[in-house]
């Protein structure tokens, strides 16, 4: 068994649970950075499932206070998100609610301080690297 994944050694101090924790977010940011950096084009399918999942969120969100908004590359380029907004979100169709969830890699709900709901739905893979 590799040393490298050594899943059965166990912190022993809270200075190696801090080290250990630190590594892990610079390796990731560094990789973030570089992907982001890498020359690319856009991915037109991922593109088309952020644009289903913002019509048909503002289509079954029509009549009511939400907000639906989208983003695209941010935070990197290859990322994006729609929201949604409101106090009280009911959605009608809820099959076309659950398949704009499945589209996305990530679906999150959370209530805000101002009495309102976001809902997030993030997409990866908006751009192919190419070099």
């Amino acid at each position: 068994m590799s040393k490298e994944f050594n899943f059965d050694e166990e912190f022993t101090t809270d200075e190696e649970v801090e080290a250990m924790l630190d590594t892990v977010v610079t390796t990731v940011g560094n990789e973030a950075v570089i992907e982001d950096n890498r020359t690319a084009v856009i991915n037109p399918y991922k593109i088309q499932q952020v644009l289903y999942t913002y019509k048909v969120l503002k289509y079954l969100t029509k009549g009511t206070d939400a907000k639906v908004s989208y983003e695209l590359h941010s935070p990197f380029k290859s990322m994006g998100s729609v929201t949604i907004t409101g106090k009280n979100l009911i959605f009608r169709k809820t099959e076309w609610f659950m398949k704009a969830v499945e589209l996305s890699a990530n679906f999150e709900v959370y209530p805000k301080t101002n009495g309102t709901v976001e809902m997030n739905f993030t997409f990866h893979g908006l751009t192919k690297p190419i070099d």
